[in-house]
């Protein structure tokens, strides 16, 4: 298996740059893992925990809802080579919040990737 070097920086003070599968809109898991404190298959999954809102001006707007906690925002625009990914909580400089994790996760469908070139 090859080894992937993936250098993710935080885009802003407010974005993550997760980079496609070269020459695609494809985001892999393992890319989604390597930028987050969790494995993604591992979240827990629960009916209605991750819904879309809106996709406007470009933006995919989702809501996460974990039981016990203030639904929370995660916002996401596909760029040429990366997916840029916000969160209203916990968000930190050099990691994935858990609610764009699970946001993800979503996404992904438990699959290995997601090709995202329909909201380019």
């Amino acid at each position: 298996m090859d080894k992937l070097n993936i250098d993710v920086p935080f885009y802003g003070k407010q974005f993550f740059m997760l980079p496609f599968k070269k020459g695609t809109r494809i985001l892999l898991r393992k890319t989604v893992d390597r930028c987050a404190n969790y494995d993604s298959l591992k979240l827990p999954q629960r009916e209605n925990q991750v819904r879309i809102i809106s996709y406007k001006g470009g933006i995919l707007l989702l809501a996460v809802t974990v039981p016990k906690e203030i639904e929370q925002r995660v916002s996401i625009k596909v760029t040429e080579g990366f997916l840029l990914v916000s969160c209203s909580s916990h968000q930190g400089e050099k990691y994935l919040s858990y609610y764009a994790s699970l946001s993800l996760n979503y996404l992904l469908c438990n699959g290995d990737s997601v090709d995202f070139k329909e909201f380019y």
